[in-house]
């Protein structure tokens, strides 16, 4: 048995394509403008993100600088420590001189603002507080922090605290404590911020103001963990502005604070401007390119289907016209059998002949118009709807009385019939003799022999197929197969295949012609519920 080809109905499927595509492409115009926009986004975060690694690169670079710098200033400050213990037995000193009516917690307090220290104290020989500068802060007796008891003690005269090798100290305070001449003990503790003040023409201070000169620096400061300045205020910078990055600040690999920069580069600055605008107004003409794109396309596709429906409609005026010069023809056929069958029948009747000789006339006269008629009634069925009269009926038994009436009527066809004879068939069984009738008509005059008439029955309805070894469908007909009017015969009408499928429509179900294999087929689907829709 051959292969059986189910497809979908053309005219449906082309319907349902040709509407997908129109709305695809109203449709790809948004999609390609949403696309735009976002590779521009990107375009524009891109450019964000490589100036900000040139400004990061050159933040760093200038840290890195600026740290190296920090490491030699420090490193050659290696007498630092010595001129801080100087000044500070310097202050000492003084204090020591000062007559007793001078030592006042104001007087003390001025001193230390004076010097940058965190605290001034005097301590009796049993360790509690003569003097301080605040003596709320101080305490009432001296801390065991430092070691400075030995100098209570008596085991040292003097003793610094809070130092290491280096200039500064290792501990978030330092200083000195000293016995003076009334036999009391003295107590100065200081912190970074004096040693910053201490240096600020040849230090940390000045090469930080330096730093602060160089192009593009904003802000530069020096602060603690906390985040406060560690530079005397009148050396502090701008408020923060531009690019900002940091760098811990170590001394002997412990974090003292760190330093924070702001850069701007009116280059890179300007690079960026520039970059955005060019991105900004590529997006606009993209999107604006895109625009008049779709409007040429959709003027090129309105151009198209005006054109597809003056083919179409010019298309279905040549089949009209067939169909109307075939009609013509076939009519005229009829009406000369009918011209002659009258003429002959007036002269019998002229003659006396017997009724004998009369009747084959009258009844060719009965054919005759029985088959005008008909072709009456199958013009008049292309403009009416087909409303089938459904009934169940045993399919192997209606396609064997089809042969083997096309069988009778012309001799030397030969019609092969397979088909299951259990298989029941929900049909107008008028309507399917006329499409089958159809088909094995249009095999005879296109000259076939032999006809092959298979039904393949399954869970979604029946297949027939009608093959027949004629010659094949030309293509430019196989195109239109089942318009009206479409015929490849000068004597033919092309409303038959027309009307097959037809048929076919008003039973839910399709129709396809094919050729291959040295045959021609036609494959009907008929859906096992007609009153359904097809599947």
């Amino acid at each position: 048995m051959p292969g059986i080809c189910l497809l979908d109905n053309y005219a449906d499927g082309s319907y349902v394509y040709h509407m997908s595509s129109l709305s695809a492409k109203k449709l790809w115009w948004p999609y390609a403008g949403f696309l735009a926009v976002l590779f521009h986004l990107w375009l524009g975060f891109s450019l964000q993100r490589v100036v900000s690694s040139m400004l990061a690169e050159k933040a760093d670079i200038f840290l890195a600088s600026l740290a190296s710098s920090t490491d030699q200033t420090l490193q050659a400050s290696h007498y630092l420590e010595e001129r801080i213990v100087i000044t500070l037995k310097s202050i000492a000193a003084k204090i020591a001189a000062a007559p007793a009516e001078l030592l006042t917690s104001e007087w003390l307090e001025q001193l230390r603002q004076q010097n940058d220290l965190k605290a001034i104290s005097i301590y009796d020989a049993q360790g509690r507080v003569k003097f301080a500068h605040d003596p709320s802060l101080v305490g009432a007796a001296m801390p065991v922090e430092y070691d400075c008891h030995d100098v209570l003690d008596g085991k040292k005269n003097e003793h610094v605290f809070g130092f290491s090798e280096g200039v500064f100290c290792e501990t978030d305070a330092f200083g000195i404590s000293m016995r003076i001449n009334n036999g009391d003990v003295l107590r100065l503790l200081t912190g970074v911020d004096f040693v910053l003040g201490f240096e600020k023409n040849a230090g940390l201070t000045s090469l930080i103001e330096r730093f602060r000169k160089h192009p593009g620096v904003v802000r530069l400061d020096l602060v603690d963990n906390s985040g406060k300045s560690l530079l005397r205020e009148a050396a502090a910078s701008a408020p923060e502005n531009g690019f900002a990055a940091s760098r811990t600040f170590l001394l002997h690999d412990v974090p003292l604070g760190r330093f924070e920069v702001s850069l701007q580069d009116d280059a890179l600055s300007d690079l960026q401007t520039t970059g955005f605008l060019a991105i900004f107004a590529s997006c606009f003409f993209a999107l604006f390119g895109l625009r008049l794109a779709d409007n040429w396309l959709q003027r090129r596709e309105e151009r198209l289907e005006e054109m597809r429906q003056n083919a179409e409609t010019q298309r279905r005026i040549e089949g009209l016209g067939r169909v109307v010069a075939a009609v013509a023809h076939e009519v005229r056929n009829p009406l000369n059998t009918l011209t002659l069958a009258l003429n002959a029948l007036r002269t019998d009747l002229t003659e006396d002949r017997p009724s004998s000789e009369i009747e084959p006339r009258l009844d060719l006269l009965d054919q005759t118009v029985m088959q005008a008629n008909q072709m009456v009634k199958n013009l008049l069925q292309t403009s009416r709807p087909i409303i089938p009269q459904l009934a169940d009926i045993a399919l192997n038994d209606s396609l064997t009385a089809i042969a083997d009436s096309f069988q009778n009527t012309f001799a030397g066809i030969k019609i092969t019939l397979n088909a299951d004879r259990a298989v029941r068939f929900l049909v107008d069984r008028d309507l399917l003799q006329r499409l089958l009738w159809n088909l094995l008509l249009n095999a005879q005059q296109a000259g076939a022999d032999e006809i092959m008439i298979y039904a393949i029955p399954d869970d979604r309805g029946t297949i027939i197929e009608v093959s027949n070894n004629g010659p094949a469908i030309p293509d430019e007909v196989m195109a239109n197969i089942f318009v009206p009017g479409n015929t490849s015969r000068p004597e033919g009408s092309g409303m038959g295949l027309y009307n097959c499928q037809r048929i076919c429509a008003a039973h839910n179900g399709t129709i396809h012609a094919l050729n291959g294999d040295g045959k021609t087929t036609f494959v009907m689907f008929f859906p096992a519920d007609p009153r359904g829709k097809a599947l």
